[in-house]
């Protein structure tokens, strides 16, 4: 009964005129999930002139797509417990038996120093590598988690790679910033980890930003509304450990830009750009340096916790442009909206 269940789920306001606006209205979805609020506008207003009761059909979709996978899921474990029992049912053994599975031995002989390298090693590959190996098992877990070496491992990798203000760093008589933060937090890596802001490289940080702008009627018109346009703009930096970042404002969304946006091929309109982190906001001060012929532009950023996710986001402090005769004028932030980190697998091999 379950299989005919699911397979008469969508038969139900299915035709041509139904199936093009579940088409659009996904779309419509999609874009707004990526940001694009007026693409995503456009979409939905297309899907509501092909059926007016498509958002209907959509939210019903929905909780069919849900119903259908908690069944393919319990199907799937009932097909388990079956191929369980008739693997281990066969009292007069004629059945090939598979057999239990025998554990990995090694890593039982190898003593903990030795385990604590290997961890030590996936560290430096990635911390989404180091999360995934604490998962392995309660051993690794312990060992990635529980003690101080992985954490002083990932904190020697990862804060010689930041770049500070010479500026700075003179002004504070500091000449080995890893004396100077050991001053502060110790031989606690842990804790360093947590309270000391870092830029991330293996990744871009992505502002999505969407513009609200009124238009006119038509002469004539007897609408008391006025049309709204939404315009969507995104800001992308991606950081090197040299100190140069590359930074663009465009109207493409990310799945345009992220996979080409490096300093190697360098999209439209992109810029090199020159970072720098400095002591204030706990060690979280960002400063955005670039000039053209005729302007200096200096954008500051304090680098936040998003979540539960460390150093994950950008909140702007200021925007200031200073052109040849030293006039500064500040940018207004009105629209500005925080950066996100995202992670991009094939920037890991760039660096």
């Amino acid at each position: 009964m379950g299989g005919q269940d699911a397979v008469s789920c969508n038969t139900e306001d299915t035709n041509p005129r139904a199936d093009e606006a579940l088409q659009l209205w996904e779309q419509g979805a999609a874009k707004e999930q990526a940001g694009s609020l007026m693409d995503a506008i456009n979409f939905y207003r297309k899907a509501l002139k092909v059926h007016d009761g498509v958002e209907k059909l959509y939210r019903k979709k929905l909780q069919e797509d849900y119903m259908l996978q908690q069944k393919l899921e319990a199907l799937n474990l009932n097909d388990k417990s079956n191929d369980h029992t008739e693997n281990t049912s066969d009292v007069n053994g004629t059945s090939e038996e598979a057999g239990p599975v025998d554990p990995c031995w090694i890593l039982e002989m190898l003593p903990d120093d030795i385990l604590l390298q290997i961890i030590k090693q996936v560290v430096y590959m990635s911390g989404e590598s180091w999360v995934n190996l604490s998962k392995t098992c309660a051993s690794f877990n312990k060992l990635c988690f529980h003690n101080s070496l992985p954490y002083q491992a990932f904190a020697d990798y990862i804060y010689p790679k930041q770049v500070y203000d010479s500026e700075t760093l003179q002004m504070n008589k500091v000449t080995d910033m890893k004396s100077f933060t050991k001053e502060i937090w110790g031989d606690d890596a842990k804790q360093m980890i947590c309270n000391r802001p870092f830029i991330k490289y293996h990744g871009i940080y992505i502002s999505v930003v969407n513009v609200v702008r009124y238009g006119a009627n038509d002469e004539g018109s007897l609408s008391l509304m006025n049309p709204i346009h939404i315009l969507t703009y995104y800001r992308y930096f991606r950081f090197y450990p040299d100190g140069s970042c590359l930074r663009l404002l465009t109207t493409d969304e990310p799945s345009f830009v992220v996979k080409h946006f490096s300093k190697e091929t360098p999209i439209k309109d992109s810029e090199i750009c020159r970072w720098s982190l400095g002591f204030d906001y706990d060690f979280g001060l960002l400063h955005i340096t670039r000039t053209s012929d005729k302007y200096e532009f200096h954008e500051k950023f304090v680098i936040k916790n998003q979540g539960r996710k460390k150093h994950h986001q950008l909140a702007w402090l200021s925007s200031v442009v200073i052109d040849n005769e030293g006039v500064e004028m500040e940018n207004s932030l009105k629209n500005e909206r925080a950066f996100h980190f995202s992670r991009v697998k094939s920037y890991e091999n760039s660096l």
